[in-house]
């Protein structure tokens, strides 16, 4: 299973039940606050296009924001 890359930022709820969700399933992640520094926040606008959190990638799939769609993508993405 590939790591995914998780773009989060500290007060957003989304980013929140996100990374509550990766753990509950145990898929590895590394989470990096678009806060921590500016290039972070490039990197999300050069991988995604946007700079909106959450925004999760897993080997060439994207996933934009965090719903019951999103978290179903997701896990045919790492077969959970």
């Amino acid at each position: 299973m590939p790591k995914a890359v998780v773009y989060t930022a500290p007060e957003c709820p989304h980013s929140r039940r996100l990374v509550a969700f990766l753990k509950q399933n145990k898929i590895d992640f590394e989470e990096r606050c678009i806060l921590a520094s500016p290039g972070i926040l490039d990197e999300l606008k050069r991988v995604s296009g946007q700079l909106a959190v959450p925004v999760t990638v897993i080997g060439d799939g994207i996933f934009l924001g965090f719903d019951s769609r999103v978290e179903r993508r997701i896990k045919r993405q790492v077969g959970v």
